[in-house]
């Protein structure tokens, strides 16, 4: 018999805990789903990440994901999980990924250029 494909493994910030949390609890997404929105949020960073600000040229795709994560890790699950993982609605989540970088970018400084 195959093993099951396993659940995703979604990486979420202390802080966001509880939000996360009452996503999955209130959307209650079947596996396949859940597996489909990760995919797509996952895919959707990298898109963003390559179509970054200048602001922003300095950041690896990994410290992009990890100031997304940080800043907005809810929003993104559900708004994919809302598109319920169809890869056909990833610009639809990468432009919300841009207006929440945006938004960050609008409280702090971006960074420095590394030397």
């Amino acid at each position: 018999m195959p093993a099951r494909p396993s659940i995703p493994i979604i990486d979420t910030p202390d802080h966001h805990f509880g939000a996360m949390f009452l996503i999955l609890l209130t959307r209650a997404p079947d596996d396949d789903t859940l597996r489909a929105a990760a995919r797509l949020a996952d895919n959707a960073a990298v898109a963003s990440w390559a179509l970054r600000p200048d602001d922003l040229a300095t950041l690896s795709v990994d410290q992009y994901r990890q100031l997304l994560d940080y800043a907005a890790a809810p929003e993104v699950l559900d708004l994919a999980l809302y598109l319920r993982g169809d890869k056909k609605r990833i610009r639809t989540l990468m432009d919300h990924i841009t207006r929440e970088i945006a938004e960050v970018l609008s409280h702090y400084s971006p960074p420095n250029p590394q030397a």
